[in-house]
């Protein structure tokens, strides 16, 4: 898969990385899902899943299966979009070492 993204004049653009609960965020608002709904369907408490949503918490492999079943989205998606965000901060953490 290809995650490039160029300008009008062909320059590849970097583009930061970003927490999956803040996509997370944007499809529950999408849907029109209230948030006290999606965390009971998730079997979490509300302000967990508003940490998700601020990037205080991670999506696991058992969040990403219960995301899948509750959003049609897969799980590998929620995960991987995970995985890049932390590899990113990794990245980043060695940088500055």
């Amino acid at each position: 898969m290809n995650n490039q993204v160029f300008d009008h004049n062909g320059n590849e653009i970097e583009i930061e990385a970003f927490h999956p609960g803040e996509f997370l965020q944007e499809e529950i608002e999408e849907r029109n899902l209230l948030k006290k709904d999606v965390a009971h369907s998730l079997g979490i408490l509300p302000h967990h899943l508003s940490e998700i949503f601020a990037g205080k918490r991670n999506i696991s492999a058992r969040l990403a299966l219960k995301l899948e079943k509750l959003l049609d989205i897969r799980a590998s998606y929620w995960l991987s979009l995970q995985m890049k965000y932390d590899l990113y901060l990794a990245k980043k953490e060695e940088a500055l070492v």
